[in-house]
């Protein structure tokens, strides 16, 4: 989550409710991770694994799609 709030401060583009909706989309993402493991009965210790995989991939995803893919018109 650090990950997070450190690329949008660092690649603020003037967009004020692009932060907003990243956060709803990461909770919403491990909700429905969390959701999905207890619905299988996996144990806490597992869930809570699933749930940090998921919000690592995704800060990592946003991270790669913030830095290294350019828009067509930035190139």
């Amino acid at each position: 989550m650090g990950l997070l709030i450190l690329a949008n401060e660092l690649a603020r583009r003037g967009r004020p409710g692009e932060n907003l909706m990243l956060w709803v989309l990461l909770a919403l993402a491990v909700g429905l991770t969390f959701w999905e493991c207890r619905s299988r009965g996996y144990r806490t210790v597992v869930t809570l694994w699933w749930m940090s995989l998921t919000a690592i991939t995704h800060v990592i995803g946003y991270l790669v799609l913030k830095f290294l893919v350019r828009a067509p018109s930035e190139s």
